[in-house]
C-alpha cells in the first residue's frame, strides 16, 4: 500500500508543479451501432427491415480498456413475439474480449418493436453491429 500512496502524492506533485500525471482514466470509446436484417435470418418469413429499437444501454467497456483502432462486434439476437431479447450470440467477434462482453451485454437488454407478419407477433432474428471507436485520448505510457 505504501507503493501506491507514494505514486498517488508525485502525480499529485506533478499536477501541482503543471507536468503531465504518470496515471492517466482511460475514456470511454465512442460506440455506433447498426440492427440489420440479412436474407435467410427467419427462414419462416422474411423481414423487409429491420424492427425499430425501442429501449438500449450503451455497452459499458472496463476502465483499463485502450482502444488504438476502431472494432466491431455482430451479434445475432433473438426476440420474441413482444420485442424482448431472448438470445444473444457473437457471430463475428472483435477481438477483445472485454469488447465483445460489453456488446453482449448491453444487447442482451435491449427491447425491440415487436416484428408483426400478416397480423401476427413473431420470433424474429436480427443482426447488430457495434463499432467502438477510440477516443481522441491516448493512452498511458
Amino acid at each position: 500500500m505504501p507503493r501506491l500512496n507514494t505514486a498517488l502524492a508525485l502525480n499529485l506533485v506533478l499536477m501541482l508543479l503543471g507536468a503531465t500525471p504518470a496515471i492517466a482514466v482511460a475514456a470511454d470509446p465512442q460506440v455506433s451501432t447498426e440492427v440489420l436484417v440479412e436474407r435467410g435470418d427467419n427462414p419462416t418469413f422474411e423481414l423487409q427491415q429491420a424492427p425499430a429499437v425501442v429501449y438500449s444501454t450503451p455497452p459499458a467497456t472496463p476502465p483499463d480498456t485502450w482502444l488504438q483502432v476502431p472494432m466491431e462486434v455482430l451479434l445475432v439476437a433473438q426476440l420474441d413475439e413482444l420485442g424482448h431479447v431472448s438470445n444473444v450470440m457473437v457471430a463475428r467477434s472483435s477481438g477483445l474480449r472485454e469488447i465483445d462482453r460489453a456488446a453482449f451485454t448491453a444487447v442482451d437488454q435491449w427491447r425491440f418493436e415487436p416484428v408483426v407478419v400478416e397480423g401476427v407477433a413473431r420470433h424474429a432474428r436480427v443482426r447488430v453491429r457495434l463499432t467502438f471507436v477510440p477516443t481522441a485520448e491516448a493512452p498511458p505510457g
